[in-house]
């Protein structure tokens, strides 16, 4: 089997880099040891958020990240794209918001950012793919320029290679991505309880932070379907470890109460846990890691929003478009130039 480009990685960063790829006209193979959007994508909240961005160059992806996903929203309606809005709350240059959320705790300021947007990113992941050659259980265990091996030992040739496996990147890629693990708690909620994405001010700095140890701070969010209400977040640098505490849920929906305090009287329908690919300097990877192998991984908290920028914008610097926002500080090559990625053994002989 061969093709143009081969994307490893079914999820939202590597479902869009295979459809941008294939819109400029390219036969993609989208291939993934699970299935499409079968891991870290369907793990999150589905949130298209500038308000949590400090300004730089994430913040301005992030802004061209929101207007396409508002662009495929009308092309798929699987996204379930919504312009809710986010509220930033104990932001200095807030102001009062009990006008915009009732369930406020009185006297809570917060920033409005009112583009702000909830998908649906496993809807999107999976329309997105149907676009493209799609072959699912298919576990990579080697890429390098013109060819991805398979377990087993199987070859699959193609001219590009994209690799978009979020934070188990570092085998494939040789980029120091780790995993920063992250719990979630859902409330069963009244309909309508919130109206908007709240964020408390200091998840910014949590996101962008690298600390190792445990870090909270509160986003709070009703779900799509109304029924209930998603507390986070939590981050911290433990490895693949799958538990979901105990107390960290207690702590998560503690911290958030201080902001809704109808929440402290709603029962737990469900908690859970996932893995954000996170990068030491804060920033994304997309680009080329040598000729014909490129990625797009390390968008810790953001994949959601990012990741069909981020496809878009690998897909103009592999046909050699003019790209949409200056790659440079996104260039995966920043971490170490020159390096390779992991190999088999076998390919080395």
């Amino acid at each position: 089997m061969s093709a143009d480009a081969i994307v490893v990685g079914a999820g939202i960063c590597g479902a869009s880099a295979a459809f941008a790829l294939r819109e400029r006209g390219l036969d993609v193979l989208l291939v993934d040891r699970g299935t499409v959007a079968g891991a870290t994508t369907g793990l999150g909240e589905g949130n298209v958020l500038v308000s949590d961005k400090h300004p730089g160059p994430e913040r301005d992806l992030a802004l061209l990240g929101r207007a396409l996903w508002a662009e495929l929203g009308v092309r798929f309606s699987a996204a379930r794209v919504t312009r809710k809005g986010a509220l930033v709350l104990g932001h200095p240059g807030g102001a009062d918001a009990s006008g915009l959320e009732p369930a406020l705790a009185p006297g809570t300021r917060a920033l409005l950012e009112a583009g702000d947007l909830q998908v649906d990113p496993g809807g999107l992941t999976r329309a997105l793919a149907a676009q493209v050659r799609v072959r699912e259980g298919a576990e990579v265990t080697g890429v390098g320029p013109g060819a991805v091996t398979l377990r087993g030992g199987e070859r699959l040739a193609c001219e590009h290679v994209v690799v978009a496996t979020g934070p188990w990147a570092a085998s494939l890629t040789g980029l120091p991505v780790e995993p920063r693990k992250g719990q979630l708690v859902a409330l069963a909620a009244p309909r309508g309880l919130v109206a908007h994405k709240l964020v408390e001010a200091g998840y910014l700095d949590a996101a962008a932070g690298d600390a190792a140890e445990l870090m909270l701070a509160s986003v709070i969010e009703q779900t799509l379907d109304g029924d209930e209400v998603l507390v986070g977040s939590s981050r911290e640098r433990v490895g693949f470890d799958p538990a979901v505490r105990p107390e960290v849920t207690r702590a998560l929906v503690q911290r958030a109460a201080r902001w809704v305090p109808a929440l402290r009287d709603l029962p737990v329908t469900r908690a859970w846990c996932g893995f954000r690919p996170w990068l030491p300097d804060g920033l994304p990877a997309i680009g080329a890691l040598q000729d014909g192998l490129w990625t797009t991984t390390g968008h810790e908290g953001s994949g959601i929003g990012l990741g069909p920028v981020s496809g878009r914008l690998l897909a103009q610097l592999v046909c050699g478009e003019a790209p949409d926002l200056d790659p440079a500080p996104f260039d995966p090559r920043r971490f170490a130039r020159g390096a390779r990625p992991a190999r088999l053994a076998a390919e080395r002989r």
